[in-house]
């Protein structure tokens, strides 16, 4: 957890975590995931409103997911092999010109079909942007202060979480789509402004002997044959895959059904239930930029099995009747510490792949693990959203938090 960027960023090369550098990314990364957290959010619970379908809500994240999942190293490549700063700009504009075009379709009989196509194309900016933040965090700041800093960038994703759904919520319960759509479209178009005046990222073009194609062929596998040779990297990443495949989708596809079908209960609700999720992820990141190094890699599992603790009383919950308002207050409650340890455990997880990566692979070593964390999740979240209109979602929750114990158990096990 305290190794060095080998190859990344030398001692004094990087600023503080005041740098102008530092804080210009992270401003252009509030307003662009600001704009997606609103998109993300409103549009599937547009559709959940008008069809009041499970299986269609998690089919349309589901799909989202497909392109995100499929980019993630080819936006490993971009972020290691161009410059940052015009993919930022780039993954923006487009972003706020499809928001606009989707304002025609949203009223039409094709609205699921825009819906969709706006999702997947988010996500797959998405795949191309993040990686270009996180492999820039060791060329911004000391390699001392790279866990800090991507708590930082965590917390920064979590006040966008807050109020992306929250605002977006209550905005979208009161005014409707179309605020909603304009307002993610102006987020969009900030953000690709701030970049373009004021975000920096040193860039020196690595050598290339062969064709694109061939070129990012190679550079994955160079990545690929790094994290094999690392046990507890693959390990790490192998228990992702299985905990969003499980536990991740039932907080993205049941707490909106939940809220909004079998409660009953509006909107605004909705949007204060995933704020609450935003506000755990934020005392997480706090935590661990109050004490970095203190939650070292070898704590995953225990961290693991709180998060099983938060599931699982979830579904307790969820079984006992009592009046929706106090089931939602209940789920409240409980949301914020689940989540908090989620966060701590994501950047115990992210930070110990880019302090450990060589500073030439990081892009590339972050893409190949968010694809691969991710490869099964839309599987999850279709399977949820269809089981969803069968079973009772206490029944998915005991599903969720017992496989993620095995998870643990596993992680446990092989790190003895």
């Amino acid at each position: 957890m305290n190794g060095t960027n080998k190859g990344g960023a030398a001692p004094g090369r990087g600023g503080g975590l005041a740098s102008p550098r530092f804080a210009a990314v992270m401003a252009s990364q509030a307003l662009s995931l600001l704009g997606m957290e609103i998109l993300q959010f409103v549009l599937p619970l547009h559709l959940l409103n008008l069809t009041g379908s499970g299986a269609l809500y998690g089919g349309v994240i589901a799909a989202g997911f497909v392109p995100y999942t499929l980019l993630a190293p080819i936006g490993g490549v971009i972020a290691d092999r161009t410059r940052k700063r015009g993919v930022m700009i780039a993954v923006d504009a487009v972003l706020a010109i499809a928001m606009a075009a989707y304002l025609f379709a949203a009223g039409t009989s094709a609205v699921i079909a825009a819906t969709v196509a706006v999702l997947m194309l988010a996500f797959a900016a998405q795949a191309l942007y993040q990686p270009c933040v996180q492999s820039a965090i060791p060329h911004l700041v000391e390699s001392h202060e790279v866990e800090r800093a991507v708590a930082l960038v965590n917390q920064v994703g979590m006040l966008t979480g807050i109020g992306g759904p929250v605002a977006g919520g209550i905005a979208f319960g009161f005014l409707g789509l179309a605020p909603i759509v304009f307002i993610s479209a102006a987020c969009f178009a900030a953000s690709a402004l701030v970049v373009a005046a004021l975000v920096h990222v040193p860039y020196e073009p690595p050598a290339r002997t062969a064709g694109a194609v061939a070129t990012a062929r190679a550079d994955l596998k160079e990545a690929l044959a790094f994290l094999r040779s690392r046990p507890l990297m693959w390990r790490t990443i192998m228990a992702a895959t299985l905990v969003n495949l499980f536990g991740s989708s039932f907080f993205n596809v049941c707490s909106p059904y939940i809220v909004t079908e079998t409660l009953g209960l509006p909107n605004q609700l909705m949007g204060v239930l995933q704020g609450a999720l935003a506000v755990g992820g934020l005392a997480g990141g706090a935590i661990v930029a109050a004490v970095p190094g203190t939650l070292g890699i070898r704590r995953v599992p225990a961290l693991l099995l709180g998060v099983v603790a938060g599931i699982a009383a979830i579904a307790c919950v969820l079984m006992v009747p009592l009046p929706a308002l106090g089931t939602y207050t209940a789920l409240v409650i409980l949301y914020l510490p689940t989540m908090a340890v989620c966060m701590c455990m994501s950047i115990v997880a992210t930070s110990y792949l880019q302090v450990e990566s060589p500073g030439t692979l990081v892009g590339k070593v972050m893409a190949l693990a968010i694809m691969l964390a991710n490869c099964v999740t839309p599987a999850g979240q279709l399977a949820y959203g269809v089981a969803l209109d069968i079973v009772p979602a206490w029944a998915i929750a005991l599903v969720a938090a017992s496989v993620t114990a095995a998870v643990a158990w596993w992680l446990a096990r092989a790190e003895r």
